[in-house]
């Protein structure tokens, strides 16, 4: 079997036969919650045309274990590349039509220095009694977009990792042995 190559990623045997031999009537769903501490309770949507009755996961910071409602948003989403380089993966999702919904949400918290999170759970089709890809992303929002009806969303992954060491900035005027 020849290896598949899609944006740089090369597809395994095992994952083509994978692939190839998954039930015709699973879809994967994303599902994302979006959560501040303003809210009363986090905001939960799914990437689908139907609402999803899903079971959270043991260790979920709100309802754990508990089978939750995923509203159905059918949206256009940007996953993260896959790359070697140093900046932090990033999603974007967006929607014409929500702009009121986000409004509301992003006002409450205005002043607020706390960071909102996105959690992306991916669920089978066939079996919501738990997410099919453990843990799930987590993110913070790094940006809210408003333009009319439509809202955009971005969130990037809070990775330590990628910081500047040493966590200073040489500059010419400070540093005036510097060369060119």
């Amino acid at each position: 079997m020849t290896d598949i190559v899609r944006k740089g990623v090369t597809l395994s045997a095992a994952l083509q036969e994978a692939a190839a031999s998954a039930p015709i009537g699973r879809a994967m769903l994303y599902a994302y919650e979006l959560n501040h501490e303003t809210l009363d309770e986090p905001i939960r949507f799914v990437n689908d045309k139907a609402d999803l009755l899903a079971t959270l996961e043991a260790d979920a910071p709100h309802n754990a274990g508990e089978e939750v409602e995923f509203v159905s948003c059918p949206l256009q989403a940007d996953r993260p590349e896959e790359s070697d380089s140093a900046a932090s993966p990033t999603v974007s999702l967006s929607r014409p039509d929500v702009a009121g919904i986000l409004k509301a949400a992003l006002d409450a918290a205005l002043d607020s220095l706390v960071p909102w999170t996105l959690i992306e759970r991916v669920y089978a089709s066939d079996d919501t009694s738990t997410p099919a890809k453990l843990p799930p992303l987590t993110f913070e929002l790094s940006s809210a977009d408003i333009a009319g009806a439509a809202g955009k969303l971005t969130a990037a992954f809070d990775d330590d990792a990628n910081e500047a060491v040493p966590r200073i900035t040489f500059k010419r005027t400070e540093y005036p042995g510097l060369m060119p």
